[in-house]
């Protein structure tokens, strides 16, 4: 299904951990460079500003024809809408030309061509229609961001199509009183069961090249489960289906998982090792002194970011002094040994036929060797 080559996409990742490796001083040089020959990748991929530079240029470009598109339509809005689907299309077109004849892999052209082929469509079906429902509207963003992730291992898409997801589930709830009071217990649902699946294709070998996207949607499925917990979250969406502000039943309920669900990503990112839960939890900390904030002036802002910072500092250099010498699997120091989960992906075998085939040198041959020579002189030549 995914349109780059299965070869192609491994010896990416063999040279990219190749290049780790060597970096760690796990390989030397001359492995290196074995292994870039052997497992040889023609994908196109450069530095993360010139990708951002040809974002921005092939988004100049297509806006720049789709300009002269709509100069040449008949100005209607059948016309446009179809004109702008046609564009949708097209852009897709382009991007499958591009990946088969440039290379190209997460280049930034691949990218806004891929962003700007599903608006286009969406765009175009809005225009065609003079109503479309919300529900229908997440369902076909759901289904072009799933196709862009799944076809393309694009990890916008997937998180697209995560949101698009949502979407489809708070239109579907919003209808009923009921579904509205059930709305952020079956998210906080959804987002368990979604988020243990991820973390179950995420290991699967033939999924390998998902697993950044899957990454991301793991951290999504956390955020999502906080955000149906959060006060501030429950309240806003609870008076923008209602049009009535104001207190929200279970408050308590809502309160304590805004504080505690922080607490425990990190107390279980400590545990298991897990940096999407460490770095999850750390990041909704803020997160939920902003919500407590909201609604609670206890100080002035001023002061009240003051202390914070000044606990922040204090924290940090605490587990800078406390974690220089590595406790419980966690260090401050930079690790310069040899790291071996470096080398979990490489290919063993690659590197011991690397090392076999390497040319030696011939043993000298036991007895006396004698020098060869010549002597010649008026024409007469001879070899000794």
């Amino acid at each position: 299904m995914i349109v780059y080559k299965h070869i192609d996409l491994d010896n990416r990742d063999v040279r990219k951990q190749a290049a780790a490796a060597l970096s760690k001083k796990i390989i030397t040089k001359e492995e290196f460079d074995r292994i870039d020959v052997a497992y040889s990748c023609d994908l196109y991929t450069p530095n993360f500003f010139v990708r951002v530079g040809l974002f921005l240029l092939t988004v100049l470009a297509a806006l720049c024809c789709l300009g002269l598109f709509v100069l040449t339509s008949g100005g209607g809005d059948k016309s446009l809408g179809g004109l702008f689907i046609f564009f949708g299309v097209l852009a897709y077109a382009a991007l499958e030309l591009f990946i088969y004849t440039r290379r190209i892999y997460e280049a930034g052209t691949d990218d806004a061509l891929l962003l700007i082929a599903g608006s286009m469509i969406i765009t175009g079906i809005n225009i065609l229609s003079s109503h479309i429902d919300p529900l229908m509207e997440s369902g076909m963003v759901l289904a072009l961001a799933l196709w862009g992730f799944v076809r393309y291992a694009d990890r916008l898409m997937a998180l697209i199509s995560y949101a698009a997801f949502l979407c489809l589930i708070f239109y579907q709830l919003g209808e009923s009183p009921i579904g509205r009071a059930l709305l952020p217990f079956v998210v906080m649902v959804v987002s368990v069961v979604l988020y243990l699946l991820f973390t179950r294709l995420s290991a699967l070998s033939r999924l390998r090249f998902y697993r950044s996207g899957l990454v991301l949607l793991r951290v999504a499925a956390l955020l999502s489960f906080y955000a149906a917990g959060n006060y501030y979250v429950v309240r806003e969406v609870n008076a923008f289906i209602s049009h009535h502000s104001g207190a929200i039943a279970l408050g308590f309920l809502w309160w304590t998982l805004t504080g505690l669900v922080p607490i425990l990503y990190i107390v279980r990112g400590v545990q298991k090792k897990d940096l999407v839960f460490l770095w999850t939890g750390l990041g909704l900390m803020a997160a939920a002194v902003f919500t407590v904030r909201y609604y609670y002036h206890i100080l002035p802002a001023e002061l009240a970011m003051i202390i914070c910072g000044s606990i922040l500092i204090a924290g940090a250099w605490f587990l800078i002094r406390w974690l220089h010498e590595p406790k419980y699997g966690f260090t401050s120091a930079e690790i310069d040994d040899p790291d071996p989960a470096l080398l979990e992906g490489l290919p063993v075998e690659g590197l011991i036929l690397a090392e076999s085939f390497r040319p030696a040198a011939a043993p000298p041959e036991p007895g006396v060797h004698y020098g060869g020579g010549t002597s010649g002189g008026g024409g007469a030549g001879g070899g000794y």
